[in-house]
């Protein structure tokens, strides 16, 4: 078994779906795939390989990870600036989706 933290379980398991989630959320608002893969820092490839995973869908219907995503959303179209805290919690809240525990550090 190989040691990791829960941050690097999570850059590798999670926030692909998560970043992903993120684009599709804002492209449904009318944000073009272009500039929201650049805001969110996926590539549009990424993007389109993740989006249709059932994770993605399994985010979205979470409902306490969709409001959570929406807020994100919504700070990222209006320009406003994103404590990364916001993204750890929503990571941590979206742990559960792909078998993983809790994050112990939150």
């Amino acid at each position: 078994m190989k040691w990791e933290t829960p941050c690097e379980q999570g850059f590798t398991v999670v926030v692909p779906y998560l970043r992903a989630a993120l684009i599709q959320r804002m492209v449904e608002r009318g944000v073009k795939v272009k500039k929201a893969t650049k805001l969110v820092g996926l590539s549009a490839t990424s993007y389109e390989k993740h989006q249709k995973s059932t994770k993605v869908k399994e985010i979205l219907s979470d409902p306490v990870v969709s409001d959570m995503l929406e807020s994100l959303v919504g700070r990222l179209v209006a320009g406003d600036r994103v404590e990364e805290t916001s993204f750890c919690l929503l990571c941590s809240n979206s742990r559960k989706i792909f078998g993983l525990p809790p994050c112990p550090v939150l």
